[in-house]
């Protein structure tokens, strides 16, 4: 290694090209650098790759290159690590055009704390200059200021070179502008989402705090929205909600954890998005007929709409089970919005994973129409592998519904939706997990030629395994630059030939869209492939990088 330097206000290590042979492929040279923000580190790493140049067409969620085409970005433990100081997390990001391959991760602070960096990820475009950025979390992160375990949340720009370390920003609660106050255990950055709320063309980025206290309420939670303009994200006229506001639903009690889960998305016919919020954890312990809720905040043109919120609970939904053995425990555990009718106004899709039906943990999604009206318990539909043509059948500990991935793989003009069972057997491999592609129609989302998938397909790679969790994460993106969306899908448990025992390196499996619906590929790639003479990654594609990400459900 050459010594450092420092160009442009960065530490700059400049790494010689002798790569070790299980480095992404094509290795060339790498460099590393640092960037420091109110006191905190970040550590990059890139390494070179041979990359043709792409170029696509149609809707992009994650291009940060800007060549028409999504990139991936992905969480994962570092492993065998060399960085400089010692990593609270890795993020990985790997480009269609850019020739190299990213490597973030922040520093652990001398007071400790959890490798929570990179357990939620969101992309958006949040300067409105056509390149998407990436925003990660750091739900525990030390906050030198305050002097306590608060969280962050970092956001990195995109460029024609793909992501540009230099302009990474930080925010947290003593950043000028955001409201409230870094306190330990807010968990400020445990769930992201980004979309245009106030129609100015450029996306926000809404941040979960699932642990604020709301006065002398514990872990009531709240949910601060940051506005994008010219120069990106600011605190300036941030928002900050929460139950105890009279234009939120409910009330501020201990352990709702509102804020848990976000999405972003356009319900009615304005030109705003709208805001979604859950809170998986309302009345839990306290109704016995379901628990958990989603909110839905209308989006305007000075921001989060403070009237007209509407909500829905677990409880509220047990009459639209249609069974007396039924129950949605903690609904909003994930979330996603989608136009699965067609008529140009999105449907709020929550998954309830614990959902009973009838031993527990089965798992459920509810797809609510909103409209003009919000959100009602009068107008859902449930689905479950008890659903007539959903792929599998219910058992204990499935987990359907704990991860969702929402758009147009089809091609017909319909959202479709994809749902992660991460913790569904295949034959006696508990945990190996499996997903199920519900598909859009004039009428709805439809059990109707529903696709599943696991690992003991004759084409997905790898097999079905113990503890792999495929579908543990899930996106629908633009992978090939044409036709409809396509879908990658994690298996972040998933060992690969030369991990130790116990120490899975994860893996990613890739599907291409079409009009029969998600076609699997034999392309995929894992953490051992991506490591690097500083790091390994490990439980790769615990989180992907799409507009939203929340908190985790194992």
């Amino acid at each position: 290694m050459s010594a450092a330097r420092r160009v442009a206000g960065l530490s700059v290590l400049v790494v010689a090209a002798n790569l070790a042979a299980s480095a992404p492929a094509q290795a060339a040279a790498n460099e590393f650098r640092t960037v420091t923000r109110d006191g905190i580190v970040l550590q990059h790493q890139r390494v070179s790759k041979v990359a043709a140049p792409m170029k696509g067409t149609g809707p992009t969620r994650s291009d940060f290159d800007g060549d028409g085409v999504d990139d991936i970005a992905a969480s994962a433990d570092p492993f065998e690590q060399g960085f400089p100081q010692s990593p609270a997390g890795l993020v990985v990001v790997r480009y269609s055009s850019a020739p190299h391959v990213d490597y973030y991760a922040t520093a652990v602070s001398p007071a400790g704390g959890c490798v929570c960096f990179g357990e939620v990820l969101a992309s958006g475009d949040f300067n409105g200059d056509g390149y998407d950025d990436l925003a990660i979390g750091d739900a525990q992160e030390y906050d030198p200021s305050a002097k306590v375990h608060a969280g962050g949340v970092w956001v990195i720009s995109g460029s024609g070179t793909g992501l540009r370390v230099d302009t990474a920003r930080h925010f947290s609660q003593s950043t000028p502008g955001v409201p409230g106050a870094s306190e330990r255990g807010d968990w400020f950055g445990s769930a992201l989402a980004a979309g245009d709320i106030n129609g100015d063309g450029r996306d926000d980025l809404a941040v979960g705090a699932y642990g604020e206290a709301i006065g002398s309420v514990k872990e009531a939670g709240a949910v601060t929205v940051l506005y994008g303009g010219t120069g990106g994200l600011t605190g300036t006229g941030a928002q900050q909600l929460h139950q105890n506001q009279a234009a939120v639903p409910g009330a501020a009690e201990r352990g709702d954890h509102f804020g848990w889960t976000l999405a972003i998305g356009k319900v009615n016919n304005n030109r705003y998005a709208d805001l979604i919020i859950g809170a998986p954890q309302e009345n839990q312990g306290s109704s016995p007929t379901g628990s958990g809720m989603v909110t839905l905040m209308w989006g305007s043109a000075s921001g989060v709409k403070l009237s007209g919120a509407t909500s829905v609970t677990g409880a509220a939904l047990r009459k639209a089970t249609g069974r007396s053995d039924s129950y949605v425990w903690e609904l909003g555990m994930a979330l996603a919005v989608g136009d699965v009718n067609g008529d140009g106004l999105g449907e709020v899709v929550a998954g309830a994973p614990f959902a009973q039906s009838p031993k527990g943990n089965e798992g459920m999604v509810a797809v609510l129409t909103g409209r003009s009206g919000g959100l009602s318990s009068g107008a859902v539909k449930l689905f479950s592998q008890r659903t007539a043509g959903v792929p599998g059948s219910p058992e204990a500990g499935d987990l359907f519904g704990a991860t969702l991935a929402v758009g147009d793989v089809t091609g017909d003009g319909r959202a479709d939706v994809l749902v992660g069972a991460p913790g569904e057997a295949i034959g006696k491999k508990s945990g190996a997990g499996t997903i199920a592609l519900l598909k859009g129609s004039a009428s709805g989302l439809t059990g109707t030629g529903a696709q599943g998938f696991d690992q003991d397909h004759a084409v997905v790679p790898g097999g079905a395994e113990r503890g792999d969790r495929f579908g543990g994460s899930v996106a629908i993106l633009n992978l090939d630059g044409r036709g409809p969306l396509d879908a990658i899908v994690a298996s972040p448990g998933e060992a690969v030939s030369g991990d130790q025992a116990g120490v899975p390196s994860g893996s990613v499996a890739v599907f291409h869209g079409g009009s029969g619906g998600l076609v699997p590929q034999s392309t995929s790639w894992s953490g051992l492939s991506l490591r690097t003479d500083l790091v390994w990654p490990k439980w790769y594609g615990r989180r992907l990088a799409t507009p939203q990400s929340g908190g985790s459900y194992y």
